[in-house]
């Protein structure tokens, strides 16, 4: 965890100066050694907890009055509870080396709101800390004064993910804080892959793609390439690099496709995305990830213009496959370059079902990780457009004796 002094325009160094124990880590802001009453009428210590949120460097007001406390719900001096500040009970992780017991709500007779963290935190500090004194008069929150500091732990992102804070959902976001993931073809689908996990707090994303990116290829693409951008045809996978990494770090382009000859090159993944469109390679890479135990997720698209009405149908799927489950890939995804994978070679893909596939893959991805839950352990799903209607299917495991 990295140290760094706080911004004094945040209001936190105020609280640093008057010797409240304040620091900021993932977001948050935290008050430690907060005197509280326990219900046997003890003074014990705690620490009250509030989101923390920047936005392109500007720290953010508080955009509610409610705060967390990690210790035994706090009472008045006679032992009974402060009801009035009471909000939510329960135990949980709010993010990594936090976890908090209660949430309180309450601002004082006639505010709106909390103009800073400053007056949001002394607020509850005075409640809580006044019942303490009853019984010790000697107890403080404040001591002597001292710097406020951040505490960041290191991330992949180019800026703090704020969206999870707000949503409190950190702790639920680590979950796919992987090291490595791969996505193999960052064409009309693989491209929105990318567009989904450069949102995740994965360490790195390895881009596999040797072909060049055209005027074509913008008009199935996430995002807006320009002419300039165009015009210079830069390869798929040194494009979208070049557009992400001001959002995540640690994307690495591999110009070039993949191959018998570089097959070796897909080691110490945690996920593979599979986004081709030969079935030969991707019976390489079948064959290739499953000996290398790497679960993996297929995608697929059938878009055929229909002659006579002038109208398109077709599907879109994805497949995973895991160490545990297997057998079932070759029901599903074909690896011969046969018809199926002609009708995706004839170049009918359109953006919305492009990102349709995409989407529904990283949101299996995200089940496989235990973000969403899965209710049905479904590993494959086929969206048909005309119908607009999603099938999925179930693999049983065989009982093992």
């Amino acid at each position: 965890m990295l140290a760094k002094p706080i911004d004094p325009d945040s209001g936190l160094q105020r609280l640093a100066d008057e010797g409240y124990q304040v620091d900021v880590r993932e977001q948050h802001v935290l008050i430690h050694g907060v005197p509280y009453v326990t219900s046997g009428r003890i003074v014990g210590m705690g620490i009250l907890v509030c989101p923390y949120v920047q936005s392109a460097g500007t720290v953010l007001p508080p955009d509610n009055h409610q705060v967390w406390w990690t210790e035994e719900y706090p009472c008045f001096a006679s032992g009974q509870p402060i009801e009035q500040i009471r909000n939510e009970d329960g135990a949980r992780e709010l993010f990594s080396g936090c976890s908090i017991r209660h949430r309180f709500s309450n601002k004082p007779d006639g505010v709106a709101g909390f103009n800073d963290h400053y007056s949001k935190l002394v607020h509850y500090v005075t409640l809580i800390q006044a019942q303490a004194k009853a019984i010790d008069p000697n107890v403080d929150a404040r001591s002597e004064r001292r710097e406020a500091r951040a505490y960041g732990a290191p991330s992949p992102f180019a800026y703090a993910d704020s969206a999870s804070a707000r949503a409190e959902i950190q702790a639920t976001s680590s979950r796919l804080a992987l090291k490595r993931v791969a996505i193999v073809g960052v064409g009309g689908t693989g491209a929105y892959v990318l567009d989904q996990i450069a949102k995740t707090p994965v360490t790195e994303i390895h881009l596999f793609d040797g072909d060049v990116f055209l005027q074509h290829n913008a008009f199935r693409a996430p995002g807006a390439a320009s002419i300039e951008e165009l015009a210079e045809q830069p390869l798929k996978a040194d494009y979208f690099r070049r557009k992400y990494e001001a959002m995540h770090q640690g994307i690495v382009a591999h110009p070039y496709h993949v191959e018998h000859a570089n097959i070796g090159d897909l080691v110490d993944f945690d996920f593979v995305f599979v986004c081709v469109d030969r079935g030969s390679i991707r019976r390489l890479l079948f064959k290739h990830l499953t000996a290398q135990g790497i679960p993996f997720i297929d995608v697929g698209m059938n878009l055929q213009l229909v002659k006579a009405t002038g109208k398109l149908v077709g599907s879109c799927r994805f497949t995973v496959c895991t160490p545990d489950q297997q057998d079932h890939f070759d029901q599903y995804a074909p690896m011969d370059d046969d018809d199926e994978d002609a009708i995706y070679r004839q170049n009918i893909q359109i953006a919305d079902m492009n990102a349709l596939n995409a989407q529904l893959a990283v949101m299996k991805w995200k089940q496989y990780f235990g973000f969403y839950q899965d209710d049905f352990n479904a590993h494959n799903g086929t969206f048909s457009v005309n119908s607009m209607s999603l099938a999925r299917d179930v693999v049983v495991l065989p009982r093992t004796v």
